[in-house]
């Protein structure tokens, strides 16, 4: 079982998502994205390089830019700087998130599926894929699915599926759902280990049959602490009787109160208890972009750590 993120994280004080999109060559932004993953590899077995950048246009401006044919990616242009960057200090494992393509697609075009595009949009995807998956330090690729299962108007086939998600390479291919509504479906399909956030809905794991998963040999990963910061903030405010909006010491507290280590070492054991050999991974339910800073984010990726090691 190894601790991982889902990937994204908050920026330095004092920079902003456009300042990243003018400075995505510089040095200042190599160095910044490599400080950032290293501060979470001391606490996680499969850090994912730190995602600084919108989900959807850092993947589907190159896309546009680069394109062969309507949203094919030429091969040697689907590149994540931001892996470039980790490879740069050996990191001894990186876990990489690239957006999925139904999320890109349902971002471009709503929910009515015009297959040819789709299995454009798949293939410049399995091109991000193929290009990260070959660094050895790489044991995981994960595809960032949070509109299946959530948007009602998006309702792709099994065949899609198995068409749009197929991946052949070495690593473990994750995909990153927020809910499990389409996650038999998705043990039809090529990926390896099917991640549900499970911290903020614990009874998400009722939805998850685990003989089902191990007859279809595929592994799961499951969210076992809350990245909702927002939420943990107003629950520790209403306990408390406090303002902790823009004071970063009691938003502290507030992570140290209702996402203790304790709790977050029973979600374990309850996955643990689920689920045994099928546990694969286990991190935060999402990422942690949304964090007012890089340290309150770390304390909470510190907590997962405990709760692995002491539980």
């Amino acid at each position: 079982m190894k601790v991982d993120d889902i990937g994204s994280f908050p920026l330095p004080k004092g920079i902003t998502r456009d300042w990243v999109e003018r400075n995505l060559g510089t040095k200042e932004y190599e160095e910044m994205v490599q400080r950032a993953f290293m501060m979470k590899a001391k606490f996680l077995d499969a850090p994912t390089y730190p995602q600084f950048r919108d989900m959807i246009k850092m993947f589907i401006e190159p896309i546009k830019a680069f394109q062969e044919e309507p949203y094919l990616i030429s091969k040697n242009k689907a590149v994540i700087p931001e892996l470039e960057y980790v490879e740069k200090i050996k990191a001894d494992s990186v876990r990489v998130c690239i957006t999925g393509p139904f999320e890109l697609y349902y971002k471009e075009f709503g929910g009515v599926i015009y297959e040819d595009v789709l299995l454009n949009l798949a293939e410049s995807v399995r091109r991000f894929v193929e290009n990260a998956a070959r660094y050895d330090n790489v044991v995981c690729v994960s595809i960032d699915e949070p509109s299946l299962g959530l948007a009602p108007d998006l309702q792709p086939d099994e065949e899609l599926l198995q068409k749009a998600l197929e991946y052949n390479i070495p690593q473990d291919v994750q995909i990153h759902l927020h809910e499990p509504l389409y996650y038999e479906k998705i043990l039809e399909t090529s990926i390896d280990v099917i991640g549900i956030e499970c911290a903020k809905k614990p009874e998400n794991m009722d939805f998850i049959d685990a003989e089902v998963v191990a007859s279809a040999e595929k592994k799961l990963r499951i969210g076992v602490a809350r990245s909702d910061i927002d939420g943990i903030i107003a629950e520790f405010n209403a306990m408390h009787g406090v303002n902790a909006w823009g004071n970063e010491e009691l938003i502290s507290l507030a992570i140290q109160k209702v996402e203790p280590v304790e709790k977050i070492a029973e979600r374990i054991k309850m996955a643990k208890d689920r689920f045994g050999e099928l546990l694969a991974y286990i991190g935060p339910d999402c990422g942690l972009f949304s964090f007012p800073s890089q340290e309150l984010a770390i304390q909470l990726l510190e907590n997962v750590r405990k709760a692995v090691d002491e539980g």
